[in-house]
């Protein structure tokens, strides 16, 4: 990346970080600038006298006439992205400074009413695109922006911070909704009932106002108290100032939708990727529908191919991969092929299907898109991750990792009733003949997921190969040969 990106300037709090990079690399940057204390390690192969520390570099800054320096214009490059690597090597990718405010200015329309008094809290990796556009938005509109340099204690802060708007990822809200479950499994029988009458009072209510139906006054007061007296206090969970949720990254199961609209959490689903600073889709808080990422964003032209494929066009859409000249995913007219599958309803909201190098086409000939089957895995409680497989064979099977509360040992005789009601409601070409539980989630660290929890299909096969053909041979002869695997005959 510091390659590709001809990097001439490097700042870091902890010199040792950078003990991977080539000595050559380093030597060809203008400044290395340490930003921590004078006790840090100064690297392998560093000596310390070649980094530039903060108290000098303040006081050489306060010398520097900035009006004499070079102006930029609206073409000039403003900031490199990397892609996240779902499918390979991660991709540079550069935009001008006037894409960069083309994005800050229809993220602040998306969300007009944040202001100086608004609180957002900044966990998500700031390799991530969306995430460092919204925190430009913020600088813009005012609100106070908390940075959380270890994403894995965000619950532990989110409470004080008490964001009006919480911006996460698919996982993170399953993670959240499974919590709650167990949360109120553990709580007294009466709690137990009251929590669940009033989240049952919101379904009703929520089910009436999706279908443009009238909610009967009656249940509209009921509901009101409940929520104030008794789901208020559930919602404290994510502090006191909440007004929605934001995901992107990949769709929402719509049970889990469902769900936190119901708690009085409303998630408005975003669609984005790195080859377009803008986002390409939004809900919004008055114009939304659940299971969609929302209408296309201002500034982007989107068009569904023959075969559901997603193009689009527009002033936020890059020029090309760093380093690669030959662009082709772009065509002569500018269009860009997304790789994502899709479908516009009658009223113009765009509904994610699929990804199209994700199309796991079996030896019998059928197309299945894995996303939905997954998120019906997902949806069991105890099922923790979930990957389909299936190219070029007969038949598909699934690998699962479980929480915590499920032991892999004891998996497939817990979740057995779970599990196939679940895949009732799935096609009959659609079901897995096998499902195999992993003894441990998936990771960033050993490379089965992207920074943006997104599966790496290709790692975890690799890494799990000898799982899936055990379960391969199990589908085989219609039963489990171990506790960790599930045969569906």
């Amino acid at each position: 990346m510091l390659a590709l990106a001809e990097v001439a300037a490097i700042a870091t709090t902890d010199r040792s970080t950078l003990a991977a990079v080539h000595r050559g690399q380093l030597s060809a940057c203008t400044l290395l600038l340490h930003m921590g204390d004078g006790s840090a390690d100064a690297g392998p192969h560093e000596a310390a006298s070649t980094w530039l520390e903060w108290p000098e570099f303040e006081q050489r800054a306060q010398a520097v006439d900035v009006q004499a320096l070079a102006q930029v214009s609206s073409t000039d490059t403003a900031t490199i992205i990397f892609t996240s690597g779902t499918t390979g090597a991660p991709k540079g990718i550069a935009y001008s400074h006037g894409q960069v405010c083309l994005a800050v200015d229809a993220i602040c329309d998306a969300f007009s009413f944040a202001n100086s008094q608004s609180r957002l809290l900044c966990w998500l990796p700031l390799s991530n695109l969306f995430q460092r556009v919204v925190n430009l938005a913020a600088m813009r509109q005012g609100p106070c922006t908390y940075l959380l340099s270890d994403p894995r204690r965000v619950m532990d802060v989110v409470a004080e911070v008490a964001p009006d708007i919480f911006i996460g990822v698919p996982r993170f809200y399953e993670k959240l909704y499974a919590g709650l479950q167990q949360n109120l499994a553990r709580q007294p029988w009466w709690a137990r009932t009251l929590v669940g009458w009033a989240w049952q009072m919101g379904r009703r209510v929520c089910a009436l106002e999706r279908t443009g139906r009238r909610v009967p006054p009656v249940l509209a007061a009921v509901e009101n108290l409940t929520d104030a007296l008794v789901l208020g206090r559930v919602r404290m969970l994510m502090g006191r100032r909440l007004v929605c949720m934001v995901s992107g990254s990949a769709p929402m199961p719509l049970h889990l939708l469902t769900e936190l609209q119901a708690l009085g959490w409303p998630v408005l689903e975003s669609y984005g990727m790195s080859e377009n600073i803008l986002p390409m889709a939004t809900n919004r808080l008055d114009l939304y529908r659940l299971g969609s990422v929302g209408r296309p964003v201002a500034g982007n032209q989107i068009r569904i191919g023959a075969d559901g494929g997603i193009f689009v066009k527009g002033a936020g859409v890059f020029k090309g991969y760093l380093g690669d000249a030959a662009n082709d995913r772009l065509d002569a007219q500018g269009w860009f092929d997304t790789g994502d599958l899709g479908i516009f309803d009658t009223d113009g909201f765009l509904t994610l299907t699929g990804r199209s190098g994700d199309i796991i086409k079996t030896s019998t000939g059928r197309r299945v898109a894995p996303a939905g089957v997954e998120a019906v895995l997902r949806g069991v409680p105890g099922i923790d991750h979930a990957m389909l497989v299936g190219d070029s064979r007969k038949c598909l099977v699934a690998i699962c990792t479980c929480l915590p509360s499920v032991p892999v040992e004891a998996a497939s005789r817990l979740l057995q009733g779970r599990l196939s009601v679940a895949l009732e409601s799935l096609p009959g070409h659609d079901r897995p003949a096998a499902i195999g539980f992993l003894p441990q989630a998936f990771s960033v660290e050993r490379g089965e997921l992207t920074p943006n929890l997104k599966l790496r299909r290709d790692k975890i096969a690799g890494r799990h190969a000898a799982l899936i053909e055990r379960l391969y041979a199990a589908a085989e002869v219609g039963r489990s040969p171990s506790a960790d695997i599930l045969v569906f005959a």
